[in-house]
């Protein structure tokens, strides 16, 4: 199943307070790390999608008028 926006973004904040915390190992670190940047990516794309569907609602909108 694939995250929501949200449901990708609390598992970021979640993670960088873990990485804030100093109580991990090297190991996890890099671990999380990744899972992070995955994270970032996925939130990333879905801002960018959604940025696609709403210029395209304006402009359609625009060329009704």
């Amino acid at each position: 199943m694939e995250l929501t926006y949200e449901q990708a973004v609390k598992k970021l904040e979640e993670i960088v307070d873990k990485l804030e915390s100093s109580e991990v190992t090297l190991e996890e670190s890099i671990a999380l790390f990744e899972e992070g940047t995955k994270l970032a990516e996925l939130c990333n794309a879905k801002l960018n999608t959604a940025e696609q569907k709403f210029t395209k609602l304006v402009n359609d909108a625009a060329s009704q008028e």
